[in-house]
C-alpha cells in the first residue's frame, strides 16, 4: 500500500547570548573537510561566538541522529574535527584545544507515531502498543539553503525517503528542520506560556547559581503553513526520564565522537514532546505539523512565565548533558489499525 504523506516542520534557534554579552559571530560548514565531506552528503556546521571574556561553540550535525553540541570556553579555545575518525562515527573525533567550562548537547532522536484511540492528546508513554517509532538518521538529510553572515546563520535541511531496512519501514513525505542563530536582547515577550527546561550550572564557575544552558518553547504546533490561530494545537511535555545507557542513547549522533564514553558521567535526560490535543482533528486532517524551540545557555529572557517547567538536577560526575528523546508526535491517527495499516510499508 501507499504510505501517509507526512511533514513535519522544527524550528531551531540558538540563542547568542552567554551573560548577555555582545560577540563577534562567525560560521563555517564542514570546516577543512573539503571535498570528502561533499562526496558523502555531510552537512556539519560550526559557529563561533566570541566575547571579551569567554566563547560559545555550537556545532549542528546532521549524520546520524541531528544534534547540537554548546560549550562554553576561553576566547583562546578552538574546535579540531578529525575528520576521517569523524566521518567514521569514532569517539572523541571532535575536541576542543582547551577543556571547555561548560557543555550541553541536544539529539533530536526519535519521532513516534501515536494512535490517538481515546482521542485524548495524551501519550501512554509507558504502553508502545499503539505507536510506531521513526529514528531521523534514516532519513535522507539534504541541505537545501545555508545563509551565513556576521549577525546571522540560517540553515535549512529536509529529511525525505525514510527506509528503515531492519524494521522494514518507509515513509513518504518530509520532516524539515530550519535553524536559526542570531542575538537577543535580555527581556521579550510571548503571547503564551512558557516551557523551560534549564540544565544546571558547574559549580567551577563563578556565578554556578545562574548559569546554566536551557530550553525554551511556546506550548503550541501550528496544523497549517499560515500559522495563525485558527490553525494552532498545543503541545504537551511530559515528566524527564532517566536514560540508563547513556553511551547507547547517543550512539548514532556527532555526541558520541566528542564525549564518547565520558558520556556515563553525565546527567542525561529524556524528554517528549507531544504535538496536539483532544478534540484538534489531529495530523490526519492536514498532515502537517511545526515544533520551535530555543536553545541557550545563560540566563534565559526575561519573561512572566504563566507555566513553568524547571529541570534542575545534581551535577553529580560530570558537566551537563540533555538528551531530547522525542522531538514529537506527528501522526495522530484515530483508525489506525496494525501493520497491515496504510501507514505501514507492505
Amino acid at each position: 500500500m501507499n504510505n501517509v504523506f507526512v511533514s513535519l516542520f522544527l524550528f531551531v534557534a540558538l540563542i547568542v547570548c552567554g551573560r548577555c554579552t555582545q560577540r563577534s559571530l562567525r560560521s563555517w560548514m564542514n570546516p577543512d573537510c573539503g571535498v570528502r565531506c561533499q562526496e558523502k552528503n555531510i552537512t556539519t556546521v560550526y559557529l563561533r561566538a566570541d566575547g571579551p571574556n569567554d566563547t560559545l561553540h555550537y556545532l549542528w550535525d546532521f549524520d546520524g541522529n541531528p544534534s547540537v553540541l554548546l560549550a562554553l570556553t576561553s576566547t583562546s579555545a578552538y574546535l579540531n574535527i578529525s575528520w576521517d575518525d569523524y566521518l567514521a562515527k569514532k569517539r572523541n573525533s571532535v575536541t576542543f584545544t582547551e577543556e571547555p567550562a561548560y557543555t550541553f548537547g541536544v539529539v533530536l532522536n526519535k519521532i513516534i507515531e501515536f494512535n490517538d484511540v481515546n482521542d485524548t492528546g495524551l501519550i501512554n508513554i509507558n504502553n508502545i502498543v499503539n505507536t510506531n517509532t521513526l529514528y531521523p538518521m534514516f532519513f535522507q538529510w539534504d541541505r537545501k539553503n545555508l545563509v551565513q553572515n556576521n549577525d546571522f546563520v540560517s540553515l535549512n535541511m529536509e529529511g525525505s525517503h525514510y527506509n528503515d531496512t531492519a524494521m522494514d519501514i518507509t515513509r513518504n513525505g518530509s520532516v524539515k528542520l530550519t535553524v536559526n542563530v542570531n542575538y537577543i536582547i535580555n527581556s521579550y515577550s510571548f503571547s503564551f506560556q512558557i516551557i523551560e527546561v534549564r540544565t544546571p550550572p558547574s559549580k567551577s564557575m563563578d556565578n554556578y547559581l545562574s548559569e546554566g544552558a536551557y530550553l525554551q518553547w511556546k506550548p503550541v504546533s501550528y496544523t497549517t503553513v499560515a500559522r495563525d490561530t485558527t490553525s494552532s494545537t498545543e503541545t504537551i511535555q511530559y515528566p524527564p526520564i532517566k536514560v540508563s545507557n547513556h553511551s547507547s542513547a547517543i550512539a548514532n549522533t556527532m555526541l558520541y565522537r566528542y564525549y564518547g564514553d565520558n558520556v556515563e558521567k553525565l546527567l542525561t535526560q529524556r524528554i517528549i514532546v507531544s504535538l496536539g490535543m483532544q478534540g484538534d482533528g489531529f495530523y490526519k486532517r492536514t498532515y502537517y505539523s511545526t515544533w520551535t524551540f530555543l536553545i541557550g545557555y545563560g540566563t534565559p529572557p526575561n519573561e512572566q512565565f504563566s507555566f513553568l517547567v524547571i529541570m534542575i538536577l545534581s551535577i553529580g560526575l560530570g558537566l551537563p548533558l540533555i538528551i531530547f528523546f522525542a522531538t514529537g508526535i506527528y501522526l495522530c491517527v484515530r483508525k489506525m489499525s496494525r501493520r497491515s495499516s496504510q501507514y505501514i510499508s507492505q
